[in-house]
């Protein structure tokens, strides 16, 4: 069976990372996998890496320069923010955007994709982050749709309308498939299948005195984490505020922000490390960047807060963390609420207080026996519902079922 993999974001997060351990499970005498990306993605290595075809083609085919200079513009002026993004002209305005958007990006991009599912002829398209552009050419060039549903965001209208072509949409989360009801995907053509993590990197970590040295991290010193890309959503703002609470109650805790900025972010990541000079927390927090390695991160750390202040889709590095038998401390929504069984893998929290993600993350600083057993309950619970053999089965047995109603 040839699939042919339509990813057309540019970032490097969960969606990209769980395509490819798809990939590299994949029987490739069953199924062929060739993936199409943006050409300015940044995930190319990583699919390349396992082993499959990738090929590239632009995406924007229109200077928009000068558009997003005009939007900036009127969000930071108050009186034609209120007429064109929140008074009478808010929707007039929004569809002429939209047009815009269709005739001098989408339906040049439509053609595009459209040559290229003609020319390979995939017995499936599947299209890894919903996109107008994709399903449009799938349905054009008459093949069937796998849509995986990864964002919390509203649709737009032209997502609404070509969600209607697709045979089976992927919720990566029970959330995902509530949220996406309300926005028409119908859950009759859905099946929740959790993302999967290849336990092997986490069978031999080393202990934590060694993950430490290796990363140059402080020997004697409790380590709360907290792991993500560098975006406003992510909430690490809301991580460094509550580690100062932390702090106040345990003054030799150390704490790790890691991950780096998308393009769309520097200037939010850029103000974390003067956010934590301004906490007094400039001793007591690192930034580290990027890690590749991640299992090894987690084998240095003592607990993970996720602080995402929007609701997590997901939430791979939850998994990551537990596989590595790691308490986590998580916001109550989103897939994090259904990772985190409250009170046996972990805790969760009310979205946003820092007060409670200071408290949940003492607690479990001071309760190292707590600690430890909800470390190894988190682990237990990965192999029982996210193991990537378990994600690539489900995704096997849909490609099949496709399969055989196609012949039908």
């Amino acid at each position: 069976m040839k699939i042919l993999y339509v990813d057309l974001t540019t970032g490097t997060g969960g969606a990209i990372i769980s395509l490819a351990q798809l990939l590299s499970r994949l029987d490739r005498a069953e199924f062929q996998p060739t993936v199409l990306l943006a050409a300015h993605s940044q995930g190319r290595g990583r699919l390349e890496a396992v082993g499959v075809p990738v090929i590239t083609l632009p995406t924007v085919t229109a200077d928009t320069a000068h558009s997003t200079a005009l939007v900036q513009a009127i969000k930071s002026a108050g009186p034609a923010r209120r007429l064109f993004l929140e008074g009478p002209l808010a929707r007039p305005w929004a569809w002429a955007r939209g047009v815009r958007d269709l005739l001098m990006r989408t339906a040049p991009l439509t053609c595009r994709l459209y040559r290229t599912i003609r020319r390979l002829q995939p017995d499936l398209v599947h299209v890894n982050v919903i996109s107008s552009a994709a399903l449009a050419a799938a349905w054009l060039a008459g093949r069937p749709v796998v849509c995986h549903m990864r964002w919390q965001g509203p649709l737009t209208v032209w997502e609404r309308i070509w969600a209607r072509t697709v045979q089976r949409f992927v919720f990566i989360s029970q959330w995902i498939a509530e949220h996406d009801a309300t926005q028409g995907i119908p859950a009759g053509r859905g099946r929740l299948i959790y993302n999967g993590l290849d336990l092997a990197p986490y069978q031999n970590l080393p202990d934590r005195p060694a993950a430490r040295a290796q990363l140059g991290l402080p020997a004697g010193r409790p380590i709360v984490a907290d792991m993500g890309r560098l975006v406003p959503w992510k909430g690490q703002d809301l991580f460094l505020r509550a580690m100062r609470r932390v702090v106040d109650a345990e003054p030799n805790v150390f704490g790790l922000i890691i991950g780096e900025a998308e393009e769309f972010s520097r200037d939010f990541a850029a103000g974390l490390p003067a956010l934590a000079a301004e906490l007094g927390l400039a001793d007591a927090v690192r930034f580290t960047g990027f890690l590749a390695d991640v299992p090894a991160a987690m084998a240095a750390i003592d607990l993970l807060a996720h602080t995402a202040v929007e609701p997590e889709p997901f939430g791979r590095v939850l998994i990551e963390a537990m596989a590595a038998e790691r308490p986590v401390v998580s916001p109550g929504e989103g897939g994090g609420a259904e990772i985190v069984a409250h009170g046996r893998t972990g805790l969760l929290y009310p979205p946003g207080d820092e007060a409670a993600l200071a408290a949940a993350i003492i607690r479990l600083l001071r309760d190292h026996r707590l600690a430890a057993e909800m470390g190894q309950a988190g682990r237990a619970r990965v192999i029982e519902m996210f193991s990537l053999e378990q994600h690539v089965q489900a995704m096997v047995d849909l490609y099949r079922e496709l399969e055989q109603e196609q012949s039908s």
